[in-house]
């Protein structure tokens, strides 16, 4: 490959572990573990990549990032370390850093995140170039006045595309952010619809020119851009979970609206030949669109390509962040966000909200006897179990130790307890095998939902209740167990 990589630390273990790592793939490796000459070897600008120690630099990272933006430089920066908080991370991706490595995953995810990082700039070296060519095209072409102002007016609409969403992470209002840099100037289009995808979640946002689109004209709308993006990604992509976001959003669906959209022009937003999702446009006047749009396209698409996959690889890190590295499911940070936001939900629209609390009977004596591998297995296997039994608006997550907590949305008590028995039932159905050996996994649970609450109390009283209902399930079943002689 040849890419020249500076990576700055002050830990010789890293140097060793990098020059492992990367040196065998092509890599050219350079190190600096001071910060002198940090600044003069960004503006020499020969590096692929530039890799630094958060732990060392701190918010250094914001300085020189900065200074790669300024530069224009062609170089991604990525992080790695341990003491750095989300918060930080998701500031940091914002400014501009490419990608974060916790220092423990460094030798299963560096080299993956250095060539993301590198197609990633190789997406924004195009669009720099684009920039230089109508920028010259602005300087020579002075004689074609009309020619001249098209080409303008596409230069503003790119630098301000490129401003607005290339480091976005929030794509749920991306087609009204690129109306605003000016699309409407430069395409007129009847239609302009983006496919993507946000962790496991796919979207379908359409811009229509009129106040209705007909019914069957979405349907063949939606089947064009999945079919083209199953046809490149071959994956399938579930068309009933394909959430549709409308603008503007008074448009209505309607099947009395007229045919009246052709056949759209369908782009791919991908990097480095990997499709992310799919960019279709329905111009006004087919004939002058195809006559010089196809670079202008071709550019938006790969500003939207970059933004895209920005936004993915923020919602990567922003997921492990609140999930559960035993279980798989939401931890306590996560529940804690959910359960804010839900509550808040349920009490402006007058909505019901429920919680379970459910904790593991007798985990102690099953790492006792059988090793805390066991007792891991049945947390594992019971967050599986719990996920199974609940629906897909559900939150399940890992309280804490033993304990997980269900939260139920728009869910009265009774339908609560119903749910529960169907937990119950499947867990007590579960086959928990260790090593041969069956495991005996019951649960003891409590509930609570906001119909119970007096006026003024809030989300910690809903946990509050719950847990106090589960302790009391616990308590009421050691007492039984007591009294007829069993541990």
């Amino acid at each position: 490959m040849g890419e020249r990589l500076l990576i700055i630390s002050d830990k010789q273990e890293d140097h060793e572990l990098f020059r492992e790592i990367l040196e065998p793939r092509g890599f050219g490796i350079e190190w600096s573990g001071g910060f002198d000459e940090v600044k003069d070897r960004i503006i020499e600008d020969t590096y692929g990549a530039i890799i630094a120690d958060y732990d060392l630099i701190g918010d250094l990272a914001f300085t020189w990032i900065s200074l790669l933006q300024e530069t224009r430089s062609k170089a991604c920066f990525i992080l790695y370390g341990e003491r750095i908080k989300p918060d930080s991370i998701s500031e940091i991706l914002q400014k501009g850093a490419y990608g974060f490595v916790p220092r423990s995953m460094i030798p299963e995810r560096i080299y993956d995140t250095i060539i993301g990082g590198l197609d990633n700039r190789k997406a924004f070296i195009e669009i720099l170039k684009m920039i230089d060519e109508q920028r010259y095209a602005n300087e020579t072409l002075e004689g074609e006045k009309e020619s001249l102002k098209a080409r303008n007016q596409e230069l503003a609409f790119i630098n301000r595309l490129s401003s607005e969403v290339a480091y976005d992470l929030n794509w749920d209002g991306i087609i009204p952010r690129i109306l605003n840099s000016g699309l409407l100037t430069v395409l007129e289009p009847e239609l302009l619809s983006i496919l993507y995808r946000i962790g496991s979640d796919w979207t379908l946002s359409l811009h229509v020119s009129k106040d209705e689109i007909n019914r069957e004209t979405l349907k063949r709308l939606r089947r064009d851009l999945v079919g083209r993006y199953s046809s490149l990604s071959k994956e399938k992509i579930p068309l009933r979970e394909l959430a549709l976001h409308l603008y503007p959003q008074t448009t209505k669906v309607s099947a009395s609206c007229p045919l009246t959209f052709s056949r759209p022009w369908i782009l791919p937003l991908s990097l480095a030949g990997k499709p992310l999702g799919m960019l279709g446009i329905v111009p006004k006047d087919t004939e002058s669109f195809q006559k010089g749009k196809e670079e202008l396209i071709s550019t938006v698409s790969n500003i939207l390509a970059m933004s895209l996959e920005n936004a993915q690889e923020y919602h990567r890190l922003k997921e492990m962040a609140v999930t559960d590295g035993l279980t798989g499911i939401y931890n306590r940070k996560g529940f804690r966000d959910f359960i804010q936001r839900e509550f808040q939900r349920a009490r402006r629209y007058g909505k019901a909200l429920s919680l379970v609390m459910i904790d593991v009977n007798g985990l102690k004596p099953i790492n006792d006897s059988l090793g805390h591998l066991a007792g891991d297995y049945v947390l594992r296997e019971l967050a599986g179990c719990l996920k199974n039994s609940t629906r897909k608006s559900d939150i399940v997550a890992r309280y804490g130790g033993d304990e997980f907590a269900i939260l139920l949305p728009e869910t009265e008590m009774r339908e609560a307890e119903t749910l529960v028995k169907r937990v119950l039932a499947n867990v007590r159905d579960y086959a928990f095998d260790w090593e041969s050996e069956r495991i005996d996994v019951k649960i003891s649970y409590g509930i609570s939902t906001t119909a119970e609450l007096d006026k003024g109390e809030e989300e910690k009283e809903l946990v509050q209740r719950a847990d106090s209902r589960l302790y009391d399930a616990k308590r009421a079943r050691d007492s039984l167990y007591s009294a007829s002689g069993r541990a």
